[in-house]
Order: C-alpha cells, then sequence, then structure tokens
C-alpha cells in the first residue's frame, strides 16, 4: 500500500505521534519489534517464516530439513551420513501454533520452535514471538541468558515444573510456566506420534 504524503499542522502530527506511541506502548512493543500489526492468517504466515530462520539453531547437528509435513505436522531434521552420502533423519523440529490449545503467557500464547531427536531428547528451544505487557518497561524477560538452553537434554517424559526442572523467572512466572508448558506439550505430542 502506497502511502501519500499529506501536509497536516504541526499539532496534528504531534497527536499522531502520541496515539502511535500509545499504541506501542498497550501492545508491549510488539508492533514495532515484529514489524506492525498483522492478523489472521498473515500473522501465523509471518511468524512461522521467523521460526524457519532459527531451524539450525534448535538442531544444530542436521544438514537439511523438509518442508512441514504429517501429521501431526512437523519439520523432519536430516543428517548426511559421510560414508553412503545418504540423508539420515535425526529429529524433529516443532512449531509449537501447530499443538493447541496454546498456553497463555501474562498476556498470550508464546510461540516456540524446538528441536527433538529421535530419543525424544529436546536438541534446542527458540522464542519465536509472544506480547508481554511489561516488555517495553522492564526488558525482554524470555531472552535472559539461560532461559531457552535449560530446556536442552529434557526429555519428552520429564515433567517440566516451573521451580523443580525448569528454572523458574523472578517478574515472569506466568510466561515461564506457559513456555513450559508450551514445550511440554508438543513435544509429548510428537513423541506420542512419531517416535513410538
Amino acid at each position: 500500500m502506497a502511502l501519500k504524503h499529506i501536509n497536516l499542522p504541526k499539532t496534528n502530527h504531534l497527536i499522531l505521534a502520541l496515539t502511535l506511541l500509545t499504541v506501542t506502548l498497550f501492545d508491549g512493543g510488539g508492533s514495532i519489534i515484529h514489524g506492525g500489526y498483522v492478523q489472521g492468517a498473515q500473522a501465523a504466515s509471518n511468524t512461522e517464516r521467523a521460526a524457519m530462520r532459527y531451524r539450525k539453531d534448535v538442531m544444530p547437528n542436521a544438514d537439511s530439513f523438509s518442508e512441514k509435513k504429517g501429521s501431526p505436522p512437523v519439520f523432519e531434521a536430516y543428517r548426511r551420513d559421510p560414508a553412503s552420502g545418504e540423508d539420515e533423519l535425526i529429529g524433529y523440529l516443532i512449531y509449537s501454533p501447530d499443538y493447541p490449545p496454546e498456553p497463555n503467557g501474562y498476556s498470550g500464547p508464546i510461540k516456540v520452535l524446538v528441536g527433538m531427536d529421535l530419543e525424544g531428547m529436546i536438541t534446542g528451544v527458540k522464542v519465536i514471538f509472544y506480547r508481554e505487557s511489561l516488555r517495553c518497561s522492564s526488558g525482554d524477560f524470555l531472552e535472559e541468558p539461560g532461559i531457552e538452553s535449560q530446556f536442552i537434554g529434557m526429555s519428552a517424559r520429564d515433567r517440566f515444573r516451573v521451580g523443580k526442572e525448569v528454572d523458574g523467572l523472578s517478574r515472569a512466572t506466568i510466561s515461564m510456566r506457559a513456555m513450559s508448558r508450551t514445550i511440554r506439550n508438543s513435544v509429548r505430542h510428537v513423541a506420542r506420534a512419531y517416535l513410538q
């Protein structure tokens, strides 16, 4: 959509700037951080595309990945066997919105990309998107060092309890519980379908 330049009095510029600031504050910064408001299928498509940038982060031993397929949907991760030159399946990438219902954090669901090997062990976790009303004023809680990496090595059989198997995060208990449940539910769903 092309925008036309409109000459507005300076007071209208101030009103527009204050309106945008107000929307940004009530949105928790999500509209700035994630490139603006998008709705429905377009929003889902944008976050899934963003998730694909992190495939190698959550499955570091993979050389290639399939398109999303199967029921439940997964991205298969492959490593090339040096002896045979064949690609061998080493695990799955799990995109949490594909496994409803999504547990809500403080201000909504937390979309996560998870890598899981063929033994049901988590190889990596990346938070793709979440809204947090305190994000602008108090910082990005889920970007704290160690938050995502603490899930590496956990099994689909683990309980994922915050304060027990998962370290909590002061100021973000609700979001940490939602993130843990999101990861646990999606990993268990895939393990039941593909690893039995």
